[in-house]
């Protein structure tokens, strides 16, 4: 077993020589439905926030941001979520964990790892969103006409309108279009520039 001192630590520490990664969460929200009762003429939507700083400042993402140290990372994806929305997470935003994406090259500010989240919410969330903290911006668009995405959130906004799309709770024509979404964000995506 090593000690302490041969992991490179000090009194019990534990400190590795290895680099590790900066660990980031996003969320992934769609609404469905109309804005009457049983009204779902309306497509569904993704939320993103406009970025307010670089890297890929005035680009449009999903909501996001670095875990906080000893934060559970549901917790970091609802604290962001609210922080850059004003979306409060609860009963209306039950989030699914989409995955893990860590690709080279995805965060020009250097090996960053994200995990993902993912939310179907009622019509009536796009009244209570207002950009705030990170973003300069942030609004619904419809998921079948996304504007070009920062980071690697093609990628991201692609697996999680597939996750979404398979939840009991899409129903069948919002699922089918979650997946005619998802199939028109594929490709790949290219790495930020910043």
């Amino acid at each position: 077993m090593a000690t302490a001192a041969a992991a490179g630590g000090e009194g019990g520490a534990h400190t590795y020589r290895w680099p590790r990664p900066a660990l980031t969460v996003d969320a992934a929200i769609v609404s469905f439905g109309g804005g009457g009762s049983g009204d779902d003429s309306e497509p569904p939507a993704l939320l993103l926030i406009q970025r307010k700083h670089p890297p890929c400042k005035g680009a449009w993402a999903l909501p996001g941001g670095f875990v906080d140290e000893g934060e559970p990372l549901d917790a970091a994806a609802a604290r962001e979520l609210r922080e850059e929305t004003g979306l409060e997470p609860g009963p209306d935003v039950p989030f699914v964990q989409v995955g893990a994406f860590g690709d080279p090259g995805r965060d020009p500010r250097g090996w960053t790892v994200t995990v993902a989240y993912a939310a179907l919410v009622p019509h009536d969330a796009r009244k209570r969103v207002a950009a705030a903290d990170d973003a300069a911006d942030a609004r619904f668009f419809p998921v079948n006409d996304l504007p070009p995405l920062a980071f690697d959130h093609k990628l991201v906004v692609r697996e999680a309108l597939r996750r979404l799309a398979a939840l009991p709770r899409a129903g069948g024509a919002g699922g089918g279009a979650l997946r005619a979404a998802a199939e028109r964000l594929e490709g790949p995506w290219a790495p930020p520039k910043e």
